[in-house]
């Protein structure tokens, strides 16, 4: 865990513990102005936080996201916590 601006950052084992056994976690938002978090990852978070599920994107939409934002390559950072998901 570690503080950006203020705001408290958890490491994604954290985060999928605490959705695992909260419902309707969501992880604090850094600010827009956060260095090093492109804002795109930020409305992609909120995109995939949305309250009716219906209006969240697609497994498939989230990556195209990660590769528009990574012109072109798929983060590791998506693999690493679709990993954790599946094996924790």
């Amino acid at each position: 865990m570690s503080v950006v601006n203020g705001v408290c950052l958890l490491n994604d084992i954290v985060i999928v513990e605490r959705i695992k056994h909260t419902p309707f976690y969501r992880p604090p938002l850094p600010p827009k102005d956060c260095e090093g978090v492109h804002p795109g990852i930020l409305t992609l978070m909120k995109q995939c936080w949305a309250e009716e599920p219906s209006e969240r994107p697609s497994f498939d939409e989230v990556a195209r996201s990660f590769k528009i934002i990574n012109n072109g390559k798929l983060a590791l950072l998506l693999l690493s916590f679709e990993n954790n998901l599946r094996f924790n």
